[in-house]
């Protein structure tokens, strides 16, 4: 059993998962990227998984599935944002499970950044593309807050909190930064934010996190925490009436605040 991943772009990663002769490549966005990661390991992906089907993240699909012959699979919610060259083969609406040879990998429907987010589990890890990052979840320009909210409060919150939390970008300093001016004397996220900047000084990815600890740090998983329904009432002079609420209202604060780097 192999996970691997590797950064394109500035802040995107692709994922390689090799379980014996069995192989896929998780958001494939940068097609020379995801090439080399698998040529790295000597495999040949006999599988595409994408989590959701903006560009930035499906870019490199039509060449990764030329290369390989691998098989496209995605949420058909997402058809309309998928690039004119990629197509969905195998629609993962309704599946609870992919199986892919060797690999078997658990699908959760994640609606909410976009109507056709989904998230996949597998080996203790989980791969949630836009929708839960380090210390964040996903922008709702194309999808809906309240259905994200849902998400993450429902689908997500009946998560084991051991799962590896492997998003599809790194955006821990800018929303570690906003979880820290929120909660100023919250320990773990500046606990974390301290290891994100010491990976990023060494030249080195940042380690993943769990899910348990996103909670912990992370006030999209944590919304109706005192000390989060303070901090909104606060700077918008409306203290929100339950999680879905205070989620809703966070996501808006976040989209509008300008990143400003929390003090060591």
């Amino acid at each position: 059993m192999l996970v691997d991943r590797r950064r394109y772009s500035k802040d995107n990663y692709v994922y390689l998962l090799v379980e014996g002769d069995s192989a896929a490549l998780v958001d494939p966005g940068d097609a020379a990227v995801a090439i080399a990661l698998a040529g790295a390991h000597g495999v040949r992906p006999q599988a595409i998984l994408h989590t959701h089907g903006h560009a930035d993240h499906t870019g490199g699909t039509a060449e990764v599935k030329a290369a390989f012959g691998a098989v496209v699979h995605g949420h058909r919610g997402d058809t309309p944002l998928y690039p004119p060259d990629v197509g969905v083969d195998v629609d993962v609406d309704g599946r609870d499970w992919l199986e892919l040879g060797a690999l078997r990998i658990r699908v959760h429907p994640a609606p909410g950044h976009t109507p056709g987010s989904v998230l996949y589990a597998w080996q203790g890890r989980l791969f949630t593309g836009d929708t839960i990052f380090w210390g964040g979840v996903g922008r709702c320009k194309y999808g809906d807050p309240e259905e994200l909210a849902r998400t993450c409060g429902l689908e997500v919150a009946r998560l084991d909190g051991a799962l590896e939390v492997d998003p599809g970008h790194d955006y821990a300093e800018n929303n570690l930064s906003f979880a820290l001016e929120l909660e100023p004397g919250n320990l773990a996220a500046r606990q974390a934010l301290a290891e994100a900047r010491a990976a990023q000084a060494a030249g080195e990815e940042p380690r993943p996190t769990t899910l348990a600890r996103e909670r912990a740090v992370n006030p999209f998983l944590r919304p109706d925490a005192p000390a989060i329904l303070d901090a909104l009432e606060a700077r918008t002079g409306v203290r929100p009436r339950g999680a879905q609420e205070a989620f809703v209202a966070l996501r808006r604060l976040k989209d509008d605040w300008q990143y400003r780097p929390a003090p060591p």
